[in-house]
């Protein structure tokens, strides 16, 4: 009887994973994504690290661990442009296995370098994992140069006519990360502070504090310091923020609580850096992936030569 009782569990735990979907939605978010990366970081120079004196370089557990130096500046302007042109390569499609491996790889060293320097933040280790999970994926069989290079020579069916399980697992997975970060923000406030971090003046000192270049960057309007004199507009924001983090692991199961938190969520990130400062443009990029691309209505084409009735 028990065993007849778990069988649903275990089905429903299976098909959260891998249930059966066509490459669409993971090609989708393989091209956004790395599209959007490919853009963020065009103008960033990774070889200025090389130029901070060795006197600061405090190496976080990665490079202690696996025994990274800080490269040159030679090395490094060759590091980026390869990573750079591997981002390139995700987004299209083109030599998908290696592109995205080399994308994650380098990627790996490039965006923890700056983290080395006495300083660590949390807005851009997401795209690590993100990056990971992609290239343990099959996200370029749909969408892709390499899928029309297939087909041309015939080695594989039309997307429309593939359905796996494989294309299922990678988004549930970004799903799965993103909400271990939210939730593990709302346990430590929680655990550090109790309820008190939501019925006191920490959302205002927040607020407050934000105006003296204590971030990574200054918040983009002043509208912080008048509401860290409303006692009840902080108290809102406290309590909706530790409501958002603690409850975000039920966007997994429920997709009502999906359409509320993820956008919640994203709304929240922006709030931060319109009030605050702190910087989530590259973790608000993974949002992507709750979007059920393949589901879309997409309008239909008209023909040649089809004109549009009166």
């Amino acid at each position: 009887m028990k065993g007849v009782q778990m069988r649903p569990v275990r089905q429903s735990w299976r098909l959260f994973w891998f249930q059966p979907a066509t490459p669409v939605n993971l090609a989708v978010c393989r091209g956004l994504f790395y599209g959007a990366l490919f853009l963020f970081y065009l103008r960033t120079d990774f070889s200025v690290w090389a130029d901070v004196s060795p006197a600061f370089w405090l190496p976080i557990s990665l490079f202690r661990h696996l025994h990274l130096p800080l490269l040159p500046k030679a090395p490094l302007i060759a590091i980026q442009v390869v990573w750079k042109s591997a981002l390139a390569l995700s987004c299209v499609g083109l030599c998908t296995r290696l592109s995205t491996l080399t994308a994650f790889a380098l990627g790996a060293y490039l965006l923890a370098l700056p983290h080395n320097f006495g300083h660590t933040s949390h807005h851009d280790a997401i795209l690590v994992f993100v990056m990971g999970i992609m290239a343990l994926s099959r996200c370029g069989d749909g969408l892709s140069v390499d899928s029309l290079i297939a087909a041309r020579r015939g080695k594989r069916r039309s997307i429309s006519a593939v359905s796996s399980g494989e294309y299922t697992w990678p988004v549930r997975m970004v799903w799965l990360v993103m909400a271990l970060i939210f939730f593990a923000a709302g346990v430590s406030k929680l655990r550090y502070s109790g309820l008190g971090w939501a019925t006191a003046g920490t959302m205002a000192t927040l607020l407050t504090v934000s105006h003296y270049h204590f971030s990574n960057a200054d918040p983009l309007t002043s509208w912080g310091l008048p509401l860290a004199h409303s006692v009840w507009l902080c108290r809102l924001l406290a309590e909706t923020t530790l409501a958002i983090e603690v409850g975000f692991p039920l966007a997994l199961f429920s997709s009502r609580a999906r359409s509320v938190l993820v956008p919640a969520g994203l709304l929240m990130q922006a709030g931060i850096r319109v009030l605050m400062g702190p910087t989530f443009g590259q973790f608000m990029i993974c949002y992507l992936f709750w979007v059920p691309w393949d589901r879309l209505p997409i309008p239909p084409r008209r023909a040649k030569g089809e004109t549009r009735s009166a």
